[in-house]
């Protein structure tokens, strides 16, 4: 990544905090549901909501949280079938538990009815996730979490 997009995310950052963007979506037509893949939770989700804390060293989603999403493979290989690790949920659990949402700690941190299992809800410091984003999610980890 170059210096100046580097530059230009921590500026943004320390503007709006780690997690601005998205929350709800806008009062527009209706979308058809996204199918539950991995590329679709990536780009929809976790590249919106996610990256800005976990994708920058010092940053406390990878500092605190150790969870590096700097690319999509990067971000799949640190969630499916991984021990959760960090200050707040190392030893709680796995992060994404196969064909299991409710044994899943990404699910239930981003999920708007469950309780977080360790820490805080996620995205931190920011809007839930809208109940298509967290219902992608669960739909994507019950199908088996695939990295497609």
């Amino acid at each position: 990544m170059s210096s100046s997009i580097r530059v230009s995310m921590f500026i943004a950052l320390a503007v709006v905090g780690c997690s601005s963007s998205g929350g709800e979506a806008s009062m527009s037509a209706p979308q058809a549901p996204l199918t539950p893949t991995f590329s679709n939770v990536y780009t929809t989700i976790i590249a919106r909501r996610c990256t800005p804390c976990h994708t920058i060293q010092g940053e406390i989603g990878i500092t605190e949280g150790e969870l590096d999403m700097t690319s999509q493979a990067a971000a799949y290989l640190n969630l499916v079938g991984i021990e959760a690790a960090g200050m707040f949920c190392g030893g709680k659990g796995v992060r994404v538990t196969p064909g299991s949402p409710k044994d899943s700690i990404l699910y239930l941190k981003t999920d708007r009815e469950d309780p977080a299992p360790c820490g805080s809800k996620m995205p931190l410091g920011g809007p839930p996730l809208s109940a298509a984003d967290a219902a992608l999610i669960q739909a994507w980890i019950s199908a088996g979490a695939n990295s497609d």
